[in-house]
């Protein structure tokens, strides 16, 4: 089993370090998230802001850190990701830390870096390679002898180093980065582009997390994708650490995402599959009847249906009966009272027939593991 590092501290992006351990358990490999201090970490949001030159910075999920930098034997792993935002700005003056990065380098194992990542690389000693990242440290690259490429939808691909450009192309970063891996690495895998279309409903007050996870998953596999709301508009989603099982917190803003289709624009037909994510989005788009007959197509097509957190009262609003479902331990009276059996599932995924459901954060992996072996049993190319 391949070991994945990931090297983070205070103010990583929660969505770069989100997708690439989730990402990395999700194909079953060993990850250990390493930081200066084994402790929670604080991460952060970072969008951009019209009329701003910079980004708007807020608060992000908190992330345990497996490991101390110092606890790290670097040659017991195969491949290094580095998160961006702005931890790497004083991680890269952490002399451990860069002495971890170097060894990737000198080994010639495989590194993928996004957004401020490159950082890390350039403090490490890397010169004369073509690299990527947030347009802010092109600086930094260049004093150090590389060569910026200013790059949004590919990775950069320099002999081991796999570097994406920033938010919202996780997807191409972990494409890229398992790509390099699997061939460095001899592991043999049939890579297909799928050309299923994909239909995630959502709308303001989904899970960040959760809903940020499936749609760069589902770009990832190269499906044809449309998130749909009951308004063509930019979407607020919601950060909140009471989806991981804390009994309490305060929401607070996660990333903005744009729906690219209204419920009413939607021919259900037209879809492979569907994804409802969760949290406080589930509890009104319930109550909005074309979303519901768009869910109940599905169900009464037996069509594959991915739902997390909240998500199953969409589908049990949408007529769903006799069916096995978890969820937040909140709606089992929702499940129960619709005639449906609620399963107390912890971390493992409930697949009943075409519906798989999951629990919670932090189980965004195994949810979309068990969705795209669905995908997979009824026929559906995934990559």
């Amino acid at each position: 089993m391949p070991r994945i590092l990931v090297i983070a501290g205070d103010g990583s992006s929660t969505g770069h370090l989100d997708y690439a351990r989730f990402r990395m358990r999700e194909e079953g490999f060993d990850v250990t998230v390493a930081a200066p201090v084994k402790k929670p970490l604080n991460t952060s949001v970072h969008q951009p802001a019209e009329g701003l030159a910079t980004y708007v910075e807020s608060p992000g999920f908190i992330v345990e850190a497996d490991a101390a930098l110092d606890e790290i034997e670097p040659s017991k792993f195969d491949g290094l990701l580095l998160p961006g935002a702005r931890a790497p700005e004083y991680l890269r003056n952490n002399a451990r830390c860069i002495e971890v990065v170097r060894h990737f380098l000198e080994a010639d194992k495989t590194i993928g870096g996004i957004c401020h990542g490159a950082q890390l690389l350039v403090t490490a000693g890397i010169k004369g390679r073509r690299l990527t990242g947030i347009d802010q440290i092109k600086l930094d690259i260049e004093a150090a002898g590389g060569t910026y490429v200013h790059v949004t939808d590919e990775a950069v691909v320099d002999g081991n180093i796999v570097t994406a450009w920033r938010t919202p192309y996780y997807h191409v970063w972990i494409r890229g980065f398992l790509s390099l891996l699997r061939e460095k690495l001899g592991i043999k895998k049939e890579t297909k582009v799928g050309k299923a279309r994909i239909l995630i409903i959502t709308g303001d007050f989904a899970s960040s997390g959760q809903l940020q996870y499936s749609i760069y998953r589902m770009l990832e596999a190269g499906f044809d994708l449309t998130v749909a709301a009951p308004l063509k508009k930019r979407l607020e989603t919601i950060v909140d650490q009471r989806e991981e099982g804390w009994e309490y917190d305060i929401e607070k803003t996660g990333y903005w995402f744009q729906a690219n289709a209204t419920f009413d624009e939607i021919e259900p037909s037209g879809f492979d599959a569907l994804i409802v994510p969760g949290w406080r989005a589930a509890e009104y788009l319930r109550n909005i009847k074309r979303c519901t007959d768009i869910v109940r197509h599905f169900i009464d097509t037996d069509k594959p249906i991915a739902s997390i957190c909240q998500g199953p009262r969409v589908l049990v609003a949408a007529g769903l009966k006799g069916r096995r479902l978890t969820g937040l331990h909140m709606i089992k009276p929702d499940i129960i009272n619709t005639g449906n059996t609620f399963v107390e599932a912890g971390s493992d995924p409930v697949i009943d027939r075409n519906i798989v459901t999951v629990s919670r954060r932090p189980y965004y992996y195994v949810w979309m593991r068990a969705f795209m072996a669905l995908l997979q049993e009824r026929g559906i190319k995934t990559s």
